[in-house]
């Protein structure tokens, strides 16, 4: 057997680190120049350095999470090698405004690429994992809401936004389970798709390897939902350190109001963090418009105007500048090592086994 031809750097991988680093420059760019310096000066620093240290951990258990969805399907990958998809994803989370799913897709993607294994498992794992993020994020959204009806008393046009976003949150969720559990209406959207796509392609394209390669997937995603359906008991381990994740990024409000001297109370981060994660689940959080809705929900909460936008940006600084820095250089990382053709060790994939 001849020895494999020794990696060497490309253009390709040239082109590859160059678009990355363009994306991310004009990404920050975009964002216009604050004076962070100054903001992060006000600071307590030691309680906004743990707000980092928070960021970390959460990012940390999100992915042992996921592995723990992963190992439920047979697929098995260590932890480092989640923690770098999961970085890797969040990248497009960052600068691709979608409904969520970028980060979750192009993580699956690689994921399948380096191991070999099929993507459709994987997708169940992500799809899986989407699922429980998004109950409980309808469940934060209720809390919060049920706490301000309570304690305060809020213009009927604020509960009315609030109302709103937690019946659209409800309805995607809906959506999202019923095509992961009825193979039929994938079946019918497939169609849909192929049908749109010969129309848009005007008989440029055979959609027969097309549909092909989609119903194989599909085939294995249904055949990874009904395994990770099939044994809830399996499904503790990730639902926790789902919620400790969640628990994770919830703390990162409040040692950035903590590091301002101003404590803030739980209703308040609870009802705010639901409708800032329900958005952008929709699609609807992209550059600027996510610390417009933050910084205005607590200022119509009673929080001072100042405060607001302060703890906003100081917040936006861990969960979005720091998170794009981050996951820019892993998502380097582990594309490089796509291209140059490194592989994980393969484990021998397992039939799905339904009881």
């Amino acid at each position: 057997m001849n020895a494999p031809a020794k990696p060497h750097v490309t253009k390709r991988i040239l082109i590859f680190v160059g678009i990355g680093l363009a994306a991310l420059v004009l990404y920050l760019y975009y964002l216009g120049t604050v004076n962070v310096a100054a903001e992060i000066e006000k600071t307590n620093l030691l309680l906004y350095a743990s707000a980092f240290v928070a960021f970390l951990a959460s990012v940390t258990f999100y992915s042992i999470a996921w592995q723990g969805m992963l190992r439920n399907l047979h697929i098995k990958i260590r932890t480092r090698q989640a923690l770098v998809y999961a970085w890797a994803g969040m990248f497009f989370d960052a600068i691709v405004p979608d409904p969520g799913w970028s980060g979750d897709l192009s993580k699956a993607y690689m994921l399948s690429k380096a191991s070999g294994q099929e993507a459709g498992g994987i997708v169940a794992s992500v799809v899986g994992q989407k699922i429980i993020i998004m109950a409980v994020t309808i469940v934060d959204l209720l809390l919060g809401l049920v706490l301000l009806g309570l304690n305060y008393a809020l213009p009927s046009n604020v509960l009315v936004f609030i109302t709103a976003v937690l019946l659209l949150t409800v309805s995607a969720l809906l959506v999202l389970v019923y095509l992961s559990t009825h193979e039929s209406a994938t079946g019918k959207l497939l169609n849909w798709l192929v049908r749109v796509a010969c129309f848009i392609r005007r008989g440029h394209w055979d959609p027969q390897d097309f549909r092909a390669k989609a119903e194989r997937t599909l085939n294995r995603f249904h055949e990874g939902i009904r395994t990770l359906t099939a044994n809830p008991k399996a499904l503790v381990q990730p639902v926790a350190f789902s919620l400790l994740s969640w628990a994770l990024d919830i703390s990162i409000t409040f040692l950035a109001f903590a590091s301002l001297g101003y404590p803030v109370a739980v209703d308040k981060v609870l009802i705010v963090y639901a409708l800032t994660g329900s958005l952008q689940a929709m699609g609807a959080s992209f550059l600027g418009f996510t610390e417009i809705i933050v910084s205005g929900s607590y200022a119509i909460l009673g929080i001072p105007a100042a405060i607001s936008v302060s703890a906003t940006l100081l917040i936006r600084v861990v969960t979005l500048w720091f998170k794009l820095v981050v996951s820019y250089f892993v998502f380097q990382w582990a594309g490089i090592g796509l291209l140059l053709g490194k592989t994980q060790e393969a484990v021998e994939p397992k039939k799905f086994n339904v009881n």
